[in-house]
């Protein structure tokens, strides 16, 4: 309600007529839908979690921070867990899996992310996107033996900062270009929609303000960046301490714990995109 619904109105709006609009504009409204797609379906998953968690039932993890994966295999071991173990488990282990040659391990694992993409709809955008992972995951095969022979001949300090956070950027501009896909109406939108990023280029607009014309004045930009730094801090607990924040507050005293929940509570209920006014967004994957 805080952070997707209020994206949604700049991704919207750029989606929508992104042969308006330039570089920044575009870009923003990639990253924005990474964004979007994630806080609304976490937050979907978490409801039903907790739901039938209060009705004595235990669902599995749907999220493990995703934006933290250094690699697009490890990204689909924490996207959508649920459904990326599915298709493990009744496409992709029937078919063979990885008990079979080489060449039909690439098969398997390529026809597994073509029928995740149908299973969005049957749109070639979605097809698009499911190939675009299937192909980013043979690549990263084909080139993690070269990958590692030049770490240990240049002494590569893989274990470091700096390297984990080159591995994790590289992994969500990979994504997000993926996204595109996703989020556009057509194959054909998606593909102008990212040549339009590398040949309309207006980087000096995040400069001049210019940006306020994309839905969100300088309150709701406020409200985005201070929820979405609220994210970060959650996913960053969860990545590295191994807890979500429910057991991270369990953890501590009982007036940071209640302090913390209120204020979750009242910025939900004084930031959240709700109303009579407001067009009512429901969570995305509703439509699939």
């Amino acid at each position: 309600m805080v952070i997707a619904d209020r994206l949604a109105v700049m991704v919207d709006r750029i989606f929508g007529e992104y042969y308006l609009y330039q570089s920044t504009a575009l870009v923003a409204a990639a990253v924005g839908f990474a964004f979007q797609i994630y806080c609304d379906f976490a937050s979907y998953s978490t409801i039903a979690i907790g739901a039938a968690q209060v009705m004595g039932f235990t669902l599995m993890e749907n999220f493990n921070t995703p934006y933290f994966a250094v690699s697009i295999k490890d990204f689909w071991r924490r996207w959508h867990i649920s459904l990326s173990t599915w298709f493990r488990d009744y496409l992709y282990i029937p078919m063979g899996g990885n008990r079979c040659p080489k060449l039909r391990q690439k098969f398997n694992l390529m026809v597994t992310f073509l029928v995740s993409g149908l299973w969005h709809g049957a749109s070639w955008n979605y097809v698009a996107w499911g190939f675009i992972h299937g192909f980013y995951q043979l690549v990263g095969a084909w080139t993690g033996p070269f990958k590692e022979s030049f770490n240990r001949r240049f002494a590569v300090k893989t274990e470091s900062f700096s390297y984990r956070l080159g591995q994790i950027l590289v992994t969500f501009i990979l994504t997000d270009i993926a996204w595109v896909f996703f989020r556009a109406e057509t194959l054909g939108d998606a593909v102008r929609y990212l040549r339009r990023i590398v040949t309309q280029v207006d980087w000096w607009s995040f400069m001049d303000g210019s940006w306020y014309i994309w839905g969100m004045d300088r309150g709701d930009t406020a409200v985005l960046l201070f929820g979405l730094f609220c994210l970060f801090l959650t996913d960053l607990v969860r990545y590295r301490l191994k807890l979500r924040l429910d057991g991270f507050l369990e953890e501590q005293c009982l007036w940071f714990r209640w302090t913390v929940l209120l204020t979750l509570l009242f910025a939900t209920l004084i930031f959240g995109v709700y109303g009579i006014d407001v067009t009512q967004i429901q969570f995305l994957y509703f439509q699939f």
